[in-house]
């Protein structure tokens, strides 16, 4: 398994990534080996299948529509964003594989920062949830399995702009929940740690749902474009 991190050349552009997603979406897909794409966005609206008209108020904002699942979510600074590209073991479990996504980021999160998060029946992502005040969704989780290899995967929120994020939209098409971040949990961690444990994290939770579990990890560092084909 290849792990590309893109983290260190600074904001990656979300068309560049989603085209080296797709080559390598294909290669895994071939049997030709798996990746995990690590990166931040410049300022992107993306919007999923489930996408309604309303949960993108602002017309003014620029979306990108997109083949994940869910509906729409914002991507920018301050926030991890960690693709695994992989092949999944047969017969292809869909649920298993979203909720082994699912187990990798509430580990981290947990473990790593000690904040209650957790699943909520129903509702896609991560959540932080308290008696008294609305919940709040941490980490947006979009995922999509196509020839038996993963697309998309998951943003956690680590330093984000509150007045910038996921401004002019419905979050996740979510009227009745918020967004959270780990800075403003009082949680303050640097981009480069959150990603180096989230993807640590991530990859021993997967690795049961892959078609070669005993793979071994490498690493390299650089922009989307070195590695397009």
């Amino acid at each position: 398994m290849h792990v590309i991190d893109l983290i260190d050349a600074g904001t990656s552009d979300y068309m560049e990534v989603d085209r080296l997603q797709r080559q390598l979406h294909d290669q895994a897909a071939a049997g030709d080996g798996d990746s995990i794409i690590v990166t931040q966005f410049a300022p992107t609206w993306t919007a999923g299948r489930h996408t309604k008209p309303e949960d993108i108020p602002d017309s003014t904002v620029r979306v990108i529509h997109v083949d994940r699942a869910g509906s729409a979510t914002w991507h920018g600074p301050g926030q991890v964003v960690v693709y695994p590209i992989v092949r999944l073991k047969e017969p292809v479990d869909l649920y298993a594989w979203i909720r082994s996504v699912e187990a990798g980021v509430i580990e981290t999160v947990r473990e790593e920062w000690g904040l209650p998060v957790h699943r909520i029946d129903g509702r896609a992502g991560v959540w932080l949830t308290e008696e008294g005040r609305r919940d709040r969704k941490i980490c947006a989780i979009g995922l999509k399995v196509a020839r038996g290899a993963t697309l998309h995967g998951v943003a956690l929120n680590v330093d984000i702009d509150p007045i910038e994020a996921f401004a002019g939209i419905i979050p996740c098409g979510l009227f009745d929940a918020d967004v959270a971040c780990l800075s403003w949990e009082g949680v303050n961690v640097p981009l480069r740690t959150a990603a180096d444990a989230l993807v640590s994290h991530l990859i021993s939770s997967i690795r049961p749902q892959l078609a070669d579990p005993s793979q071994e990890i490498t690493y390299s560092k650089g922009n989307a474009c070195e590695y397009l084909a």
